[in-house]
């Protein structure tokens, strides 16, 4: 029999073997736990440098081609992604730029991209009085629309100039309950003339037009300049003219030289300035035109030019602040009567070189146009805002627009007509739709839609028009058979009163509906039609002096798709993005940073210029985690200003904004004055760039010149995105 015997020894050894391997796995464990987040991280790095560096060639070929390529230039480039995936984001980005054109006056925009109706601004110098606000119309698939007024019968149109032309032909449809009806392919200086048995159409077009609203092939009207400044006033027109008569005139401040050119040839004549006081330059010209054609004028100073075609018509004729009421015009100088209306409660003194009236309270008076024996523009003044219209006739003839009392421009909530005559009224919302109070009715309310026109018989009685809900409106005069007007796209100056003074922000609301809490379809289709703006321009008036509607500020909201890269590290929802021209990358933990800033260039002296690579995707791009292949068609280049500015400002979207203005102020480092008295702009004198904007928490940076007018050019080109899967 055996006898076992235990070894205590043995047993321990066995145990502690256990123990010690237990240790070693829990070691192991909490290793492998701690050391998990730092291999993604180091992961999460890889992804991040390779795709910063694939961005960031690939932002300098889009940069390059947005400031020195023409349309139809391309770019590609294949992005080959690690375990990240590829996709775009066209909610939460875009930027803005703002400037003044007043001395010592600011303009701040913000709450602007977050689609609904609602944003803020400031202007704290003097009384504000107006903005306007235009659909800049950015990005693919988003067509301009032209609505036909009732009075019109045909159309006749062209291309609208710019920096840049598009390679292929432009699309012109012409709609009828949004069917197409007819279709037109037009190129540089085509012209295109359509004639219709009733107003109830639209034009569409994939680019800015010049369109020219007809009432018997006659008529007379301001045209707008192309390249048209904040005052309205500009150096350069293309007119799509039908074959026979027409009357050219150009008034300006100065000795002008005007040149002109078609297909009927060109020519080039200077007129020169008076010497008298408050008479300003003229000139005019008679045509007989064989064809129909475009005729491109242009001036050597910035002026006001008014088409006749035959030699009868109406216009309303805008102030030297861009404004239709105002307090100072220099009207044509065409043989005819000029109509002055005064919508105030009290009386208007107006006069010109060598006499006066005074126009009673709402009330309107009619004289001889121009003054006899003036050679030259002659100065009308007024102590409080009037409108002006010149007609061929002391009657008025033809159609002319009808300004808004309360905004003092094209639009607004408030109409009043004291004309004693007989014509009809027409009545358009620039919204969805308006609830009107129409005095001559009977009815309390009348509610316009978006798109419908009302029509109002007067005869020789005085008429006020009050939107008391929704949007405001546009109105048109319209009496005898002929007509002629040049027509604004159904997206642009929409125009709201504000008529305050504060310090800090005032909310306003924007002439669309919300679009706020809606899906990205929703949105692209209202972005498409309309409904609300892809991309805005917005237009500040105020009181300066005496005029109650001088231009303080203009902004330019774009909201630009980015190009994102999603990858995961220690944490998820890390990304590399590319938008607007910059890379930017929120890893790691969030932290926005800049890889790439935002091109532009500076100096020397006050000067500052910018071209926005604006960067959209096509409807069948390819997204996700595969090799992606991207091409980049330029397809247009717009100016968006070109002038003297006092104050620049540019702002970004979240979760980028504070980043980008951060990483734009980097250069103050190397300032000494910046050094001994941090944040005292006032007295930085040895650098010129951008600052920090002094308020707190801000997503803005300002282009700072020691209060020199800065010498302002801002330019966007729109870049078309078409990404496809590479097929190994």
């Amino acid at each position: 029999m055996m006898e076992l015997h235990r070894n205590d020894e043995a047993v321990s050894a066995a145990i502690a073997t256990v123990l010690l391997f237990g240790g070693v796995i829990s070691i192991i464990s909490l290793m492998m736990l701690t050391m998990i987040p730092v291999i993604e991280e180091l992961e999460g790095s890889v992804e991040r440098h390779d795709m910063s560096a694939q961005m960031t060639q690939f932002n300098q070929q889009t940069t390059t081609l947005s400031e020195q390529g023409m349309p139809g230039d391309v770019v590609t480039q294949e992005f080959v992604p690690v375990d990240g995936a590829l996709s775009w984001d066209t909610m939460r980005s875009g930027m803005w730029y703002s400037s003044t054109w007043q001395d010592d006056h600011s303009f701040r925009i913000r709450d602007v991209l977050d689609f609904d109706d609602m944003l803020k601004i400031k202007h704290p110098e003097s009384t504000t009085s107006t903005a306007c606000f235009s659909d800049l119309r950015l990005g693919p698939d988003r067509p301009y629309h032209y609505s036909a007024p009732q009075w019109a019968d045909s159309v006749i149109l062209t291309t609208k100039p710019g920096l840049s032309f598009p390679l292929g032909p432009i699309n012109v449809d012409v709609l009828r309950n949004e069917v197409v009806e007819e279709s037109a392919e037009l190129f540089v200086d085509d012209v295109q003339e359509w004639v219709f048995d009733d107003a109830d159409w639209t034009i569409e077009s994939s680019q800015e037009l010049v369109v020219y609203w007809m009432r018997h092939g006659q008529g007379t009207t301001e045209v707008r300049a192309t390249d048209a400044n904040a005052n309205g006033l500009g150096r350069s027109w293309a007119l799509p003219l039908p074959s026979g008569t027409i009357q050219l005139n150009i008034v300006a401040d100065e000795l002008m030289m005007v040149h002109g050119n078609g297909a009927f040839g060109d020519f080039t004549e200077v007129a020169l300035a008076s010497d008298l006081i408050n008479v300003r330059t003229s000139w005019s010209k008679t045509m007989t035109l064989d064809e129909a054609q475009v005729i491109h004028m242009t001036t050597t100073t910035d002026a006001q030019l008014m088409l006749s075609i035959g030699s009868e018509g109406s216009t309303a004729w805008k102030s030297l602040t861009g404004s239709i009421h105002s307090t100072a015009f220099i009207p044509p100088t065409q043989e005819g009567y000029l109509h002055l209306a005064n919508p105030n409660e009290d009386a208007a003194i107006v006069t010109w070189r060598g006499s006066g009236v005074t126009v009673d309270e709402l009330s309107a008076y009619s004289i001889p146009w121009p003054p006899a024996g003036l050679d030259g523009a002659s100065m009308l003044h007024s102590d409080i805002p009037v409108s002006v219209v010149w007609s061929e006739s002391a009657t008025p003839s033809g159609v002319y627009e009808i300004g808004a009392v309360d905004t003092g421009m094209e639009s607004g909530l408030h109409m009043h007509m004291n004309y004693s005559n007989t014509y009809n009224l027409e009545v358009r919302s620039n919204g969805q739709q308006s609830v009107l109070n129409v005095s001559t009715l009977s009815e309390n309310e009348t509610i316009l839609n978006y798109g419908d026109s009302l029509v109002l018989p007067v005869s020789n009685e005085v008429i006020s028009i009050e939107t008391i809900e929704g949007h405001g409106m546009f109105a048109f005069a319209e009496q005898g058979s002929i007509g002629l007007h040049d027509a604004l796209h159904q997206g642009a100056r929409r125009c709201v009163a504000i008529d305050v003074t504060a310090s800090g922000w005032v909310d306003l609301s924007m002439p669309w509906n919300s679009m706020g809490g809606r899906s990205i379809v929703d949105l692209q289709e209202a972005w498409k039609t309309g409904a609300f703006p892809a991309s805005l321009h917005i237009e500040l008036y105020g009181l300066i002096v005496e005029e109650p509607y001088t231009p303080i500020g203009s902004a330019w909201v774009m909201q630009i798709s980015r190009f994102v890269y999603e990858f995961d590290s220690s944490v998820t929802g890390m990304e590399v993005a590319m938008s607007g021209g910059a890379v930017l990358t929120n890893h790691p933990e969030y932290k926005p940073t800049v890889i790439v800033p935002p091109a532009d260039r500076g100096g020397p002296g006050p000067r500052f210029a910018a071209t926005i690579p604006a960067l959209h995707p096509t409807s069948d791009s390819a997204v996700g985690g595969g090799v992606l292949s991207m091409e980049v068609t330029l397809t247009k280049r717009t100016s968006l200003a070109s002038d003297v500015a006092y104050e620049v400002r540019r702002g970004w979207a979240e979760p980028y904004g504070g980043a980008i203005a951060s990483s734009s102020t980097q250069g103050l480092e190397a300032s000494e004055d910046w050094t001994i008295y941090p944040g005292r702009l006032d007295l930085l004198t040895d650098y010129v760039g951008w600052v920090p904007d002094p308020g707190f928490g801000t997503m803005e940076s300002v282009w700072h010149t020691a209060g020199q007018p800065i010498q302002f050019s801002l330019q966007i080109s729109s870049l078309d995105a078409h990404v496809s899967e590479v097929i190994a």
